[in-house]
């Protein structure tokens, strides 16, 4: 007890000699100059020298004081050392982090970004699965999952992290062939893809199509390849076409039909601040879709 009653008088002579008062010690300290004073008398009786000459105005370090004081500092900086190293080393990510997505989004931000991650942190073992089917995250011990649209009540944690938007789309070969202006000149179009029923919505209101086409396909590049080669009209979400539309390759319609953006989901078994690796993760994937993202809506 008298031992550490002795490093506690110890500090505080550091931060007197350092600050060169007694009521500048005692501010940077959070303590009384009277409690500053005490401390400095009971290391002196305990170490049975003068560590300081003092007045009115100034403090003096004596010889010994000196001596002491090097010592002192060389145990403060260790103390100091060993804690920054520390607390790097707990930061560092370790182990697993297990992420289920799908989709062009998570090809094109979520899995660079885990790869971005692999390279930066060796000792984090990353595992990028993907999976169309909704899998359940707690039963397969996955770390987070990235999910697209409305969520169902569950204890799941969720943050928003973007929104998907779908348009309805094809070249331009094909509509000079076909004209489509209203939701029911899609009645006469090729309509290729996997639904047979396309939701459109206008003034709030949403309004439902049978629609036919003679190709299908649950692969939106695949689709991408056939709309290019003006097979017909499919609907697909703005990440798949992007650069289609910007060069004219593909032609966006019925623009005042276009269903709602849907939400894009960050999802974690419990909050984010409760797993390390986790926390991490959604840090950096939030600045790397800053920074390659084409604002929030992809």
């Amino acid at each position: 007890m008298e031992t550490i009653k002795q490093m506690q008088n110890s500090l505080i002579f550091v931060k007197l000699a350092e600050s060169g008062s007694f009521s500048g010690a005692g501010k940077a300290l959070g303590i009384s100059k009277s409690q500053v004073s005490k401390a400095l008398k009971a290391l002196e009786e305990d170490l049975g020298v003068t560590l300081l000459n003092r007045n009115t105005r100034q403090i003096h370090l004596t010889e010994r004081g000196r001596q002491y004081l090097s010592h002192c500092q060389q145990a403060v900086n260790l103390l100091e050392s060993g804690k920054t190293e520390l607390l790097a080393t707990a930061r560092e990510p370790r182990g697993n982090l297990r992420v289920t997505m799908a989709g062009v989004f998570s090809e094109k931000f979520i899995a660079p970004c885990l790869i971005q991650m692999a390279k930066k942190y060796p000792h984090l073992n990353v595992q990028a699965h993907f999976d169309s089917r909704v899998v359940n995250i707690l039963e397969n011990n996955f770390d987070v999952a990235i999910r697209i649209g409305n969520l169902p009540d569950s204890s799941l944690r969720s943050k928003k992290i973007g929104t998907r938007e779908e348009v309805i789309l094809a070249s331009p070969q094909y509509l000079k062939n076909v004209s489509i202006e209203t939701p029911s000149d899609l009645k006469k179009a090729n309509c290729i893809g996997v639904e047979a029923e396309w939701t459109l919505r206008r003034s709030g209101k949403n309004i439902k199509l049978d629609v036919k086409g003679n190709f299908r396909s649950n692969n939106p590049r695949v689709m991408v390849e056939a709309l290019l080669k003006g097979l017909g009209v499919a609907k697909l979400p703005i990440a798949y076409v992007e650069q289609e539309l910007k060069k004219g390759k593909l032609v966006s319609i019925l623009e005042e039909y276009r269903e709602p953006a849907k939400d894009i989901w960050f999802i974690t078994p419990h909050k984010i601040k409760h797993n390390h690796n986790v926390e991490l993760f959604y840090e950096e994937l939030m600045q790397f879709l800053e920074k390659n993202g084409q604002g929030e809506i992809f």
